[in-house]
């Protein structure tokens, strides 16, 4: 199968850092570089892309198939709806949008123009959650309850300044809490229904001083006749102890360790019934954006689906920014109004 050309839309971290190696491997050729900053392009010399822009028109218009959108957050959805009244296939980095209505819209184009949307969600396609899942669908810890996901990290120098800064789709909520909602609502496979949200401002390194401590408390539908609760924090400024999330059930639990990177290889261990535990492998090993990459690339040839779709994207947006707007408003949201 010939390899399919691929612009890069946004010449960001994510884009050098994670997607580039993953690329070739996984059946694609960049063959064109967008970004708004001609200052950024000299750093993506050593790349050799045949294209480098500051024209979206001119990328859009080129001879590629599909678009790998990694601009900054305000810029996705506007980004998203051109590419796809251009007919090129969309891989879009979350978030999709910063608003329900813009995500709705870009979902919109895509069907309206024929092109295939996925959302760059990482996480749920990795070996480590779909071992959660199947763990928890096989009846492993009985009726489930409740999850708890532990994403207090320590966010490095290099990408602290626009992350946190007082601009539109900054913040702590729109980069990690949304990575959380794409993993807890595939685990429990019912729909949110609410979302509380509480958020301080605590790195001395913040000097804009926005929120970069969150924490969240969902409730999901009672799929079994029982209602289920997840509860996450994220922060950019915690270093230790790394990621984790437990699973809590009527008969057992699941804790994984190193849960929520793209690096490092998470560990799954079952409480049992009866009191014991058991280490279950994952079969962890590929990086997890070359897992996306590959589900992509067969979601175009109609091979397969996304690791995330378009409809998941949107629901893992509307409990961000029902967080967001729990903090803003003092008040419990119910997603309905998302």
């Amino acid at each position: 199968m010939p390899n399919l050309n691929i612009g890069l839309v946004g010449a960001s971290f994510v884009a050098a850092d994670r997607m580039m190696p993953m690329f070739a491997p996984n059946g694609f050729e960049v063959s064109a570089l967008f970004d708004t900053d001609e200052q950024r392009f000299p750093l993506w010399a050593e790349h050799q892309i045949p294209m480098v822009s500051d024209d979206l028109d001119a990328v859009l218009g080129s001879d590629i198939d599909a678009v790998y959108i990694s601009s900054r957050n305000e810029q996705h959805a506007p980004q998203a709806l051109a590419a796809a009244a251009a007919g090129k296939h969309i891989l879009l980095e979350k978030p999709m949008a910063l608003t329900m209505a813009d995500a709705r819209a870009v979902v919109d184009a895509a069907y309206r123009n024929g092109v295939k949307l996925a959302v760059n969600h990482h996480l749920p396609g990795g070996p480590v959650h779909s071992t959660v899942r199947r763990l928890v669908d096989e009846g492993r810890i009985g009726r489930l309850y409740s999850a708890r996901i532990n994403h207090a990290v320590a966010l490095p120098q290099k990408v602290r300044e626009w992350r946190l800064a007082p601009v539109p789709g900054g913040g702590v909520i729109l980069d990690i809490t949304v990575h959380d909602a794409s993993v807890l609502n595939p685990l429990f496979g019912t729909m949110p229904l609410r979302v509380s949200a509480l958020g301080v401002s605590q790195a001395p390194w913040n000097v804009h001083r926005t929120m970069d401590s969150v924490m969240t408390t969902i409730e999901y539908a009672a799929g079994d006749g029982l209602p289920k609760l997840a509860q996450t924090h994220e922060a950019f400024g915690v270093p230790f102890p790394g990621t984790s999330m437990e699973v809590h059930g009527e008969d057992g639990a699941i804790v994984v360790h190193d849960a929520m990177t793209p690096t490092i290889e998470g560990t799954v261990t079952w409480h049992k019934p009866d009191g014991s535990v058991e280490d279950i492998p994952t079969g962890a090993g590929e990086d997890l954006y070359s897992i996306n990459l590959r589900r992509f690339r067969d979601f175009i040839s109609d091979e397969g689906t996304p690791t995330v779709t378009s409809d998941e994207g949107l629901l893992a947006l509307a409990v961000a920014l029902a967080a967001e707007r729990s903090i803003g408003e003092a008040r419990t949201i119910p997603l309905e109004e998302m």
